[in-house]
């Protein structure tokens, strides 16, 4: 009888997981093979290589006969969009269709209310009102105001790395950064990140990017059941996260409320904006923490990646100290701040970087209106309904040899003379995303990004360290993109500058 009980709990197991397979192939498309529970990317399961690899694998495997294959993640149908022009639809042209991310069938923003208006998990009118409220932050007066302090970070980013001896974590490196400047861009706090009484923003962050569980737990329950109410969704962010943040950010409105400043920095136009749109204090801290989700990971990650891609290749960071030199006084660290910006090297290279290493490998789009995709690959148009989900896989359009010849080689030249222009309009370059939900932040990352990298190269010669892994994989047990076993980096001082 136990074994009768037990052997109608396993298949009655089995079927749910299986259950929805088949769903594309009832609806005419090619449907890959996929596994009860590890669905068609097995690796987001059984980590042997990181996921995006799967859905590379995929892409590279289809996409000369199909212009889009179903597929499953865990058990979620999910259809994966091969063809470059129907993707460049789904973000531009088609927008309207397919307003909302798949991070909001994760999140409930009531338990989680750091993130409640960041645009990037928030649907439909919501989205509409919160990305209105907070793009006006993001001025050009304001991010070259913010470029003062950047610059003076940089100082001290090159003085602590004067500090070290051995080998330096790229990583940690690039945090140290981000934290102290964006918490000094935004908030007006120093972090102290570069000193031994650093505030422990980078432990928190690893506690939300690295070591979450209730994240993982969440992703399983949206590949499992993805018609779960929102209410039963879980809490993502750690408690000591939510604390440590909340307090900072209401410490830091409560010191510019009492100083009576009038400045045009961050801080500054987020307390005009909550009088002006009658924000509450919570909403006003998401706001706030809305830079500090875009921008402390993804930035670190990318000045980690770009500075390993230039210690790999000696004569492009020449090429980039060449151009910094020239763009520069002996006095000076950084450029100017619309000099900085219009660095055609400089920012080939951070291009080039987000190829090879996206901050995202890959985006899920949600369809909100019905839309009919026209497939090169395919006689009959496809009807997609609300609720159908699009995958898109950006690590496997980055990759393609078709677009991008060698793309396992670092060459920044792909990205002179128009090339960003003309890949992006391909729809085969997606560092940022493309069309009206593309990274709100994405003109102050680009200058904070750019500045680190312009001051470490124009100090300092970098040199791989020997414990770094060769070639560009992946690490599997890291969610977001990162360089498998570490960024280990040494840098040389230049002799201009001894």
């Amino acid at each position: 009888m136990y074994a009768l009980s037990l052997f109608a709990l396993v298949l009655l197991l089995y079927k749910f997981l299986v259950w929805n397979f088949g769903h594309w192939r009832r609806r005419g498309i090619k449907e890959p093979r996929a596994w009860p529970l590890l669905g068609s990317f097995p690796n987001i399961v059984w980590p042997r290589q990181h996921f995006t690899n799967d859905m590379r694998d995929l892409y590279m495997q289809h996409r000369e006969t199909d212009s889009y294959v179903g597929t499953f993640l865990l058990r979620a149908p999910k259809l994966l969009l091969l063809e470059p022009k129907l993707i460049n639809e789904v973000f531009v042209s088609a927008f309207r269709h397919f307003e909302n991310n798949d991070a909001s069938r994760m999140i409930d923003t009531s338990k989680d209310q750091l993130v409640a208006c960041n645009p990037f998990v928030l649907d439909a009118d919501e989205w509409r009102l919160q990305r209105g409220i907070f793009s006006p932050l993001l001025t050009s007066g304001r991010i070259r105001n913010a470029y003062t302090n950047m610059q003076r970070v940089c100082g001290k980013l090159c003085a602590y790395i004067e500090q070290q001896s051995g080998s330096t974590d790229g990583m940690d490196l690039g945090l140290r950064y981000t934290s102290e400047n964006l918490l000094d861009c935004v908030l007006g706090i120093e972090a102290q990140s570069f000193t031994l009484a650093a505030l422990p923003v980078a432990k928190h962050n690893r506690e939300m990017s690295e070591n979450n569980r209730a994240l993982a737990l969440a992703g399983a329950l949206n590949g499992l059941f993805p018609q779960l109410p929102r209410w039963l969704r879980p809490k993502v962010i750690p408690k000591s996260y939510d604390r440590f943040f909340g307090e900072l950010a209401h410490e830091a409105f409560k010191l510019r409320r009492a100083s009576h400043q009038e400045r045009n920095d961050f801080i500054n136009h987020l307390l005009d904006m909550q009088q002006e749109h009658m924000l509450s204090e919570a909403q006003l801290t998401s706001h706030a923490m809305t830079f500090m989700f875009d921008g402390l990971d993804t930035t670190s990650s990318t000045i980690a990646h770009c500075l390993l891609l230039l210690g790999r290749y000696p004569s492009c960071q020449q090429r980039l100290w060449e151009e910094l030199a020239e763009a520069t006084t002996s006095e000076q660290l950084l450029p100017d701040f619309e000099v900085l910006c219009e660095l055609p090297y400089l920012n080939a290279c951070v291009h080039e970087s987000l190829r090879i290493y996206p901050g995202g490998g890959w985006a899920s789009k949600t369809c909100t209106e019905a839309y009919t995709l026209h497939g090169s690959h395919h006689s009959h148009p496809l009807q997609l309904y609300p609720g159908d989900n699009v995958m898109i896989p950006i690590y496997g359009l980055h990759h393609d040899p078709n677009y991008y010849p060698e793309p396992h080689l670092f060459q920044p030249e792909r990205f002179l003379n128009g090339g960003l222009k003309r890949f992006q309009s391909l729809g085969v370059f997606l560092g940022f995303g493309n069309g009206p939900r593309q990274c709100v932040g994405m003109r102050l990352a680009l200058v904070q990004t750019k500045a680190a990298l312009a001051a470490i190269v124009r100090q300092f010669e970098v040199r791989v360290d020997a414990r770094t892994l060769k070639g560009i994989e992946l690490d599997p047990l890291i969610f977001v993109g990162a360089h498998k076993g570490g960024i280990w980096l040494n840098f040389v001082k230049r002799t201009a500058f001894k």
